[in-house]
């Protein structure tokens, strides 16, 4: 079965930004597997740092959950460190945002998921993305895309991430 990510239509993967975070006792079951409602939590907190690295800032735009699944493969255990990877296709009409979620060390996926979000304008109904935040978007990528391109031409090859 092909992973959502690598299927993604108009995703734009070399804007990933990556956060982390810790299992807690509170967040799993008596077997010390992490509960599977904890996830729901790290995929806000790897979409709020995608939003800042981005430049957009919550306290001004209603975003509504429409849709969220989550594929996993290992069960996140009682303090294993994580890394939540995300990135997000440009909005327009909607917001997907894509996850991965890795243990470290060894770098093992966790889990995968994607999420859309609609935008909500005061008045209560869903409105398509301003200009100024599908621009924040857009600059952004471009921004990663350069210096992807640096980092390939001096040979480190390694992506760029923010945290």
């Amino acid at each position: 079965m092909p992973r959502w990510v690598e299927t993604a239509p108009r995703v734009m993967r070399r804007g990933f930004v990556e956060t982390t975070a810790r299992v807690r006792w509170g967040e799993c079951d008596g077997q010390g597997h992490a509960y599977y409602g904890s996830y729901v939590p790290w995929i806000d907190l790897g979409r709020e740092a995608f939003a800042l690295a981005v430049g957009v800032d919550y306290w001004n735009y209603t975003i509504t959950t429409t849709e969220l699944h989550v594929r996993f493969h290992v069960p996140a255990k009682y303090l294993d460190d994580l890394v939540i990877r995300t990135w997000a296709a440009t909005p327009t009409a909607r917001l997907d945002c894509y996850y991965e979620i890795y243990r470290q060390p060894g770098n093992q996926l966790v889990a995968e998921a994607r999420s859309s979000h609609a935008l909500v304008g005061r008045d209560g109904l869903h409105m398509r993305a301003p200009q100024h935040f599908h621009d924040k978007f857009e600059a952004y990528l471009d921004r990663q895309k350069a210096g992807s391109v640096s980092a390939s031409e001096n040979g480190s090859g390694a992506p760029l991430a923010a945290t």
